[in-house]
């Protein structure tokens, strides 16, 4: 934001902008799951200007629409974030929740708002998975969207409860080999976030688990982590969190190492070709210009490399911070919907999720 503008304008913009869900929200408690429940529209979508681009750009502030409740991991990172993008941005970013459909209803919003630069939205795995594969929201189409960069994510982590005989991935292997569907591996729905990532573990060890979802939610499926009720667990490293001294993680699903868990291997390491996340993707209306495209990208990526904001998503376990560019996370998105994709279907045939 402009120097221009006092923080006092700030404040207000963000208290009273928008007709669903806007306001401060505290980050006691709130960094677990997103609520998929609820819904509603904006009154006012952000884009009454009329130019397709010009040098006065940006004259009105610009709405950013966040697509799940206020309070939950998405809605305090991600407004967190875009407190920091408003600093390098001339006029004010304000942030509106507009949930329902497991983020479809705000993306969808999103697809549907005029591509002048003056609205961008925050994308969660959902939104590239759950909502288009389902047919959840009717004309969602993620090429009506230009992707600006991804923020964060959060690598997907197997975890053995530190009562188990599982001390290493290959322990859980060799106990599935000898006992096959008999392990149990905890979600929290199937063909979700996490059941996918387990599935492709078992087909790349060539082993059968039994799947657990938890419906309820991180909380419901960290409860019964704890009470043993399944001994491992597919999910992320904010979901383990308060049980981690119950815990014993197995592998990270990822490329590299992740920063709070430098000792712990990732499945490439040991052998097993797995990489899975959750991610949360800034994108704008697909169109917009490109020197307004421009602006708001570099605005994105001068918050993203804030140590202030950094450290401050080390801190809550508000997700990994992992920076990639608008090319980056186009091609990031697509190959893991297409991976995603071809394990719905199959579960699809094996009647363990219906579409």
């Amino acid at each position: 934001m402009s120097q221009g503008w006092s923080e006092s304008r700030r404040q207000l913009m963000r208290n009273i902008a928008g007709g669903t869900t806007v306001g401060a929200v505290s980050l006691a408690g709130c960094l677990g799951g997103d609520d998929p429940e609820g819904e509603g529209l904006g009154e006012d979508d952000g884009t009454s200007d009329e130019s397709s681009g010009d040098d006065d750009y940006p004259t009105q502030d610009v709405r950013h629409i966040i697509p799940w409740d206020a309070g939950g991991g998405t809605d305090t990172v991600m407004r967190q974030f875009m407190e920091y993008a408003d600093d390098h941005f001339p006029t004010d970013i304000f942030t509106e929740n507009v949930s329902g459909a497991s983020s479809g209803v705000g993306v969808h919003e999103l697809m549907q708002s005029q591509p002048n630069g003056y609205t961008i939205g925050s994308l969660t795995w959902d939104s590239v998975i759950t909502v288009p594969y389902f047919g959840l929201v009717d004309g969602y189409d993620l090429d009506h969207l230009q992707y600006v960069c991804t923020v964060t994510e959060h690598a997907t982590l197997l975890v053995a409860h530190e009562d188990s005989d599982y001390d290493t991935l290959d322990d859980l292997v060799e106990a599935a080999e000898e006992n096959p569907g008999e392990i149990s591996i905890s979600n929290v729905g199937d063909g979700g976030v996490w059941h996918l990532p387990a599935v492709d573990f078992e087909r790349k060890a060539g082993v059968e688990f039994n799947h657990v979802p938890f419906p309820g939610g991180a909380g419901e499926q960290r409860s019964a982590f704890t009470n043993q009720e399944a001994e491992v667990a597919c999910l992320s490293y904010s979901a383990i969190v308060p049980a981690l001294d119950q815990a014993n993680i197995l592998g990270v699903m990822s490329q590299e190492r992740a920063d709070e868990l430098p000792d712990t291997p990732t499945f490439l390491e040991e052998g097993y070709d797995v990489e899975w996340g959750s991610f949360r993707i800034v994108a704008v209306p697909d169109g917009v210009p490109e020197d307004r495209f421009e602006m708001i990208e570099e605005a994105c990526e001068a918050a993203s490399q804030e140590e202030e904001f950094q450290e401050w998503l080390a801190e809550t376990g508000g997700g990994g911070w992992n920076y990639r560019g608008s090319n980056e996370t186009a091609e990031y998105a697509d190959n893991m919907q297409e991976t995603a994709f071809e394990l719905m279907e199959e579960l699809e045939e094996q009647g363990v999720i219906e579409n």
